[in-house]
C-alpha cells in the first residue's frame, strides 16, 4: 500500500499520491471504494484515480537516486528490441510502456537510436509507430529520472544520448 506523498509510477507517469479515500459525488461504481488520488508531477492541471483494491501492476514506487545510479549502469547490457515485422513491433512497444517497467522504457530509447540512424543513412525517415512508442518512453523514463536525480528532462536526456551514441 501507497502513502500520501509517495512518488508512484502509473499508465500516466510519475505522480505523487496527494489523498487516499472514497471519491465523493462519482456515482455507485466508486461507492464503498477507496482510492488514490494521484497528481502527475508534470501537470498539475491532472488528477488521475486508481482503486486502492484494483490491479497490483497499475501503480509502483517511483524509482529513487540509487536505483536511478543500477539502473544507468544496466544501460549497456540492455538489448534492442529485434522484431521486423511492423505489427509484432508495436505490440512489443506497446507492452513495455504499459509494464511501466524502466528496463524495457530503455529497451524503446536503444532500439529507436540506432533504427533512426540506419534508415537515415539508407535515405528513409523513421515511421510513425516507432516515434510514437520513441516519445513515449522519453518522457515517462525522463520524467521518472530527472525527479530522482533532482535534475532536468533535459539532462537527462542528454546523459541517455551521449551514453548510448559512446556504445
Amino acid at each position: 500500500m501507497f502513502n500520501i506523498g509517495d512518488t508512484v509510477v502509473c499508465s500516466n507517469g510519475v505522480c505523487r499520491v496527494e489523498e487516499i479515500g472514497p471519491l465523493a459525488g462519482m456515482g455507485k461504481s466508486a461507492a464503498g471504494r477507496t482510492y488514490y488520488t494521484l497528481r502527475p508531477c508534470f501537470d498539475n492541471a491532472a488528477t488521475i484515480y486508481v482503486p486502492v483494491d484494483g490491479d497490483d501492476d497499475a501503480l509502483r514506487f517511483a524509482l529513487d537516486r540509487e536505483e536511478v545510479r543500477e539502473l544507468m549502469d544496466e544501460i549497456e547490457d540492455l538489448d534492442q528490441i529485434n522484431i521486423s515485422d511492423e505489427k509484432k513491433r508495436e505490440a512489443e512497444y506497446k507492452n513495455a510502456v504499459n509494464s511501466k517497467d524502466p528496463r524495457k522504457l530503455i529497451r524503446i530509447i536503444k532500439t529507436m537510436y540506432f533504427r533512426r540512424k540506419a534508415r537515415v543513412e539508407s535515405g528513409k525517415k523513421s515511421t510513425a509507430i516507432d516515434e510514437r512508442y520513441f516519445r513515449i518512453a522519453e518522457n515517462r523514463l525522463y520524467e521518472e529520472m530527472a525527479l530522482a536525480l533532482g535534475v532536468d528532462r533535459e539532462e537527462v536526456k542528454e546523459y541517455i544520448r551521449n551514453y548510448i551514441e559512446k556504445k
